[in-house]
């Protein structure tokens, strides 16, 4: 792949990430209705954005209905005023971080339900949001077929991280995987890899994170140096590294484990991002919230589900930079998204106008 340094974020018309959202990831059509649920302030989603979005609807012809909603603290507070209009609509589209929350859970109503990860204009006008949906939801769907058929992952990283494990996919048992229920656009990422046999060593670096709606106070924590977690089975056995940083993350995992009365030990699965124009343009500490919702989506991020037996789990794990072995063959090489070159791929990717750009990734996502 070639990576040099293109500006691959430079600001194009939003209409077409528009368009990309609304008639081909949603499919909308003309006459239906649409219900839009927005934040209650622009800390993360720009209001222009909303603003585009819902004009954009208009002109498509459907009929909007535009509901702003506080956040939540766990899914079970999903509130009554949106699910009872998602009863009675075709689409239902997440401005908002209530969709990211829920991403895993059943909701109400036989629309379609999809939250947004592009916060601003210029995200949304960017490659990141306007590469055929339709290309990357095809690609999305054929790696799964493929994760569902192969035996063996392994995951290395620069840090020192080398996890093995055997797939193990419940519904290859008559049992149900952990799918996302929400679509997602962008296209980000595949459903998580559940890691019951997990075993190995993960370097944990930068931060833990909240994996869904923060439960409690302080849900996530910085990390000044390299913490090491050993994994047998698909769980905690310990961590390791500096003393005190150790510790620490030691007593971040009592806190919530105790706090929540949850599973503390279980790793319960983990993905990676496969949109190669995922981009970030600062530092991560200017806008945290939207650089954990967004920057998922980049090949260069790996994030571990963990603490908790239901998925997300409430403490994420960041790699990155990983090289990633399906079945011994590399899928992600030192965190790029290297099946993309695979011949029967670049055919594919060839049939769509435009989207030869996922051989030129970005790169920047602010680490």
């Amino acid at each position: 792949m070639n990576i040099s340094a293109t500006n691959h974020h430079a600001s194009q018309d939003p209409r077409q990430g528009a368009d990309n959202l609304l008639k081909f990831c949603l499919g909308i059509k003309p006459g239906e209705t649409i219900l839009l649920v927005l934040e209650e302030d622009d800390s993360l989603y720009d209001r222009e954005l909303g603003a585009q979005i819902e004009r954009r609807c208009q002109d498509l012809g459907t009929y909007v209905t535009v509901i702003t909603e506080p956040l939540i603290n766990h899914a079970t507070e999903f509130p009554e005023s949106v699910s009872s209009v998602m009863r009675t609509v075709d689409h239902t589209l997440f401005l908002s971080r209530l969709g990211d929350y829920v991403r895993f859970v059943e909701l109400p109503g036989q629309c379609t339900k999809t939250t947004s990860y592009t916060y601003t204009l210029e995200q949304l006008g960017s490659p990141y949001a306007s590469v055929s949906h339709t290309l990357l939801a095809h690609l999305r769907d054929k790696l799964e077929q493929e994760l569902m058929a192969a035996s063996t992952w392994q995951i290395t990283c620069p840090l020192g991280t080398n996890l093995k494990g055997s797939f193990c996919w419940p519904s290859l048992q008559g049992g149900d995987d952990d799918e996302l229920l929400v679509g997602l656009f962008p296209v980000s990422t595949f459903k998580p890899i559940p890691c019951e046999t997990a075993t190995g060593c993960v370097a944990l670096s930068r931060w833990l994170m909240p994996g869904g709606a923060p439960k409690i106070e302080s849900a996530g924590m910085s990390l000044s140096s390299t913490v090491y977690c050993d994994v047998l089975d698909g769980r905690i056995q310990r961590f390791f590294g500096p003393a005190e940083e150790s510790e620490k993350v030691t007593q971040h995992y009592d806190r919530i484990a105790s706090t929540l009365g949850i599973n503390r030990n279980r790793v319960h699965s983990w993905h990676l991002g496969i949109n190669p124009q995922t981009f970030f343009p600062t530092d991560p500490d200017l806008n945290f919230e939207q650089w954990c919702a967004l920057s998922f989506g980049s090949p260069r991020y790996l994030h571990f589900h963990t603490c908790g037996d239901e998925p997300p789990g409430e403490i994420a794990w960041s790699l990155f930079n990983c090289t990633v072995l399906i079945d011994d063959q590399p899928y992600w090489k030192n965190g790029q998204f290297i099946w993309l070159n695979r011949a029967d791929n670049r055919e594919l990717i060839s049939e769509y106008a435009g989207a030869e750009i996922l051989f030129d990734p970005s790169l920047s996502i602010g680490v």
